[in-house]
């Protein structure tokens, strides 16, 4: 098997495949970055952006305060089609988390996004590679007709099936909430975390 690394600037945008759909990705704690991300998609400002990790342990640093048993928890979907929201701390520019001071965060389980944040070693914005409302994108011939020439780098992973989107949980709340039940149900959740 041949490997590569690619060493690009981590602010600038870049789309991959993530598992699901190709994602637009940048720094996720660089104002700058974010702020890019953004006009790239043509996002509205007051609309948070999912944040990449390449493990529950990956938390840790982000200086996040979860409710007891929550990280633990994790580990029976993560990697996987979850994205958990948190209150945001301080580490992350206000345009990632829009209006909301919340961020959400996912573990991909894609190998080739899981290669990128580990090789990153942060975390990572993890928004659809499209224009804000447009269809997502299901390979790199999409994501360039509709943002190619806004971004540095385009990592064709080949085709992707398009699936569920993931189930959003609120763990700012306690109990926690189900805010979109998609590839887990909420069944699953409820039997490892308290979902109300």
């Amino acid at each position: 098997m041949k490997t590569h690394t690619i060493v690009v600037d981590p602010k600038a945008p870049q789309a991959d495949a993530i598992g699901q759909a190709y994602a637009l990705g940048a720094d996720a704690l660089a104002a700058d970055a974010v702020e890019r991300v953004l006009a790239v998609k043509g996002r509205a400002r007051g609309k948070p952006v999912s944040v990449l990790v390449p493990s529950v342990e990956a938390i840790a640093s982000l200086d996040l305060s979860l409710a007891a048993g929550i990280p633990e928890a994790l580990r029976a979907f993560w990697p996987g089609p979850l994205t958990v929201v948190v209150k945001a701390s301080a580490k992350f520019p206000a345009a990632l988390t829009g209006a909301t001071g919340t961020v959400g965060l996912r573990v991909p389980a894609g190998p080739v996004a899981q290669a990128i944040l580990v090789a990153f070693g942060g975390p990572v914005i993890g928004t659809s590679a499209n224009k804000a409302g447009g269809p997502d994108p299901g390979d790199a011939k999409t994501v360039q007709r509709a943002i190619g020439g806004q971004i540095d780098v385009l990592l064709d992973g080949g085709r992707v099936a398009l699936g569920v989107p993931s189930t959003v949980l609120d763990c700012t709340a306690v109990p926690a909430r189900v805010l979109r039940e998609g590839a887990i149900p909420r069944a699953r959740l409820a039997a490892a975390i308290a979902v109300a």
